[in-house]
């Protein structure tokens, strides 16, 4: 009966239901709004589906509201809504929303029983019971497994090949009015750009970086934020899909403020409307941007000199005006330091700058050479002597290739010949995938560095790189280099909060973007895990070699694997790890 009365809605809805799964309302462009019902003025960001929630179980043919689904890549469609009743949420406090759940393409909803509990919920409640951290951020009976009859395909009809039985559950975010979706602008003033300068007094502008925002406009009416504690910057991957990453992290915002999913027991619990959550999109020219009625949109080349090209601190194409660019990081810059304005945020404590996959590796470079005076130090050391600058964290998540410090990499030893012996899939190893016994840092040999010239230069290094120019890195880290040593330049980026999360079934073989086949882009390892832990363990024996940085801790930073995830920005964010990467 309750499944009739949910496929009666459905159809008035039109809303296919799937056995026990409800299908998500799909009709959406990448760059659009998704309109989930003109009556109740609810909409869902670009690139995510509607589901719906039902009145109750006995109620199943009213419709209340909605949430928003999200899924791993552009390329690939939403999978299917999990039945979602108002009931179900948590109306205990004003302060939380209840909220649905959803599976990727080719998974279906399901529900633990005693007789059988899928091992990433086992791992999970082992993990974190009694280590001051619940068992899971979703309720922990509920999960995806794969769907026998489905026949998923990607966006472009070719077949998708979902590797795995059983994985998490994504948490959909709460549906937005219209009003609250729009796609806003912050202006970036010509001092910013490569070619400015600090004492520009015209205060004209090379355009306006996009972003999405929980909150509206950063922007209007000059107006103060006194209720903004935290504030969390979400910088997309190469799929340009700012609206998802407003979703999941708006999701995870509505989730922390619940005690079950909190990390910690006695840190202070954030609640939703002390939150910012800013999803910048750096536009390519393929994304036909909006007409303004101020400035233009600023976009990034997605193909020349190298794919994506945000992601390293390109220029931006040029504005048609005063023929000006801006490095996107220089942009990053600017939001970073709005942010950090107490004429705006005045309350403001903590910034969270989190990326995944190509925003990964955008956030990595950049806490790298940025010297923006919100990390405190530098020519603004006393812009705010009176006012403590809100906290900066940078969490880097899943990202392909990593900026080098130096020039020495990971070679397996000549003592350790052969194939190594993982002595399990590498995605159900949790631990460390590379053998450091086995394997030495060091610089490439002279047969090996003739086989990839290029594997210390940006943006795998730092040493100049024609092909891919970017004057913002060269003018930030080349004063911080003296005669070829980087030690101040380590110093600083060790001082910096930077965690780092790893999927742990993502772990594909990776093709080689420079130096041809067997190279691993430039000698980083075969897969994104292996070469975030490879990264990680490099910054630990240089701070050993670096005694003078004054650093509190031994330790560079901060590194988690999230388990049962592979390459998936929504994952990760959701996890435990993830939820405690943004706000332990």
């Amino acid at each position: 009966l309750l499944l009739s009365k949910i496929m009666n809605a459905c159809k008035m809805r039109r809303i296919k239901l799937l056995t026990a799964t409800v299908a998500a309302v799909v009709a959406y462009d990448s760059e659009s709004p998704v309109l989930c019902d003109a009556d109740m003025n609810l909409f869902c960001p670009p690139s995510t589906s509607c589901c719906p929630t039902f009145k109750s179980k006995t109620e199943a043919e009213v419709i209340v509201g909605y949430s928003c689904l999200m899924s791993w890549s552009t390329r690939y469609p939403q999978g299917p809504c999990c039945p979602h009743f108002e009931e179900d949420d948590d109306t205990t406090s004003s302060t939380s929303w209840g909220g649905g759940t959803g599976c990727a393409a080719g998974y279906e909803c399901a529900s633990s029983s005693p007789d059988y509990i899928p091992s990433f919920l086992r791992q999970q409640s082992e993990q974190f019971d009694g280590s001051g951290r619940r068992n899971s951020h979703t309720v922990t009976e509920n999960y995806c497994r794969i769907d026998p009859t489905a026949q998923p395909v990607d966006n472009q009809g070719r077949p998708i090949n979902n590797e795995y039985e059983t994985m998490p559950r994504y948490r959909a975010c709460e549906s937005f009015t219209r009003d609250s979706v729009d796609l806003y602008g912050l202006p970036i003033p010509f001092s910013a750009s490569s070619k400015g300068t600090k004492n520009d007094l015209n205060e004209q502008y090379v355009g306006q970086l996009a972003y999405y925002s929980n909150m509206g406009q950063l922007t209007a009416d000059d107006r103060v934020n006194s209720d903004i504690t935290t504030a969390i910057v979400g910088v997309h991957g190469s799929g340009r899909d700012a609206g998802t990453y407003l979703c999941a992290l708006t999701a995870v915002v509505a989730d922390i403020s619940k005690d079950q999913i909190f990390p910690t027991k006695n840190q202070r619990r954030p609640l939703p409307k002390d939150v910012l959550v800013v999803a910048p999109w750096f536009m390519a020219p393929e994304d036909n941007a909006p007409s303004s009625s101020s400035f233009p949109y600023i976009q990034w080349d997605d193909q020349y000199p190298i794919p994506h090209t945000f992601r390293y601190g390109a220029e931006s194409k040029p504005d048609v005006k005063h023929n000006r660019t801006i490095s996107s990081f220089a942009a990053m810059d600017v939001l970073l330091e709005h942010l950090c304005d107490r004429k705006h945020f005045p309350n403001l404590s903590r910034v969270v700058l989190v990326g995944h996959s190509a925003g990964g590796q955008f956030v990595q470079r950049w806490a790298l050479s940025s010297s923006s005076w919100c990390f405190g130090g530098g020519q603004f050391a006393s812009r705010w002597a009176k006012t403590d600058l809100p906290h900066v964290r940078v969490v880097v998540a899943n990202p392909r290739s990593f900026a080098y410090l130096d020039n020495r990499r990971y070679f397996i030893s000549e003592q350790a010949a052969g194939a190594v012996d993982y002595g399990m899939s590498p995605a159900e190893n949790d631990g460390t995938l590379t053998p450091f016994d086995k394997y030495q840092l060091r610089p490439p040999s002279a047969s090996e560095e003739d086989g990839c010239k290029e594997f210390n230069r940006y943006e795998w290094g730092l040493d100049e790189n024609e092909k891919v120019p970017a004057p913002y890195v060269i003018n930030n880290v080349q004063k911080l280099i003296d005669h070829g040593d980087n030690s101040d330049l380590f110093c600083r980026y060790a001082s910096r909060d930077i965690v780092y999360l790893s999927g742990q079934r993502d772990v594909e073989t990776l093709g080689s973007q420079i130096c041809g086949k067997g190279r691993e882009d430039g000698y980083q390892g075969p897969s994104r895990r292996e070469r975030s832990e490879r990264f990680f363990a490099a910054l630990q024996l240089r701070g050993g070699e670096v005694e003078f940085c004054r650093r509190e801790t031994k330790q560079v930073h901060d590194r988690h694997v999230v388990k049962n995830v592979g390459h998936d920005h929504a994952l990760i964010f959701q996890s435990p790890e993830g939820i405690q990467a943004i706000f332990g």
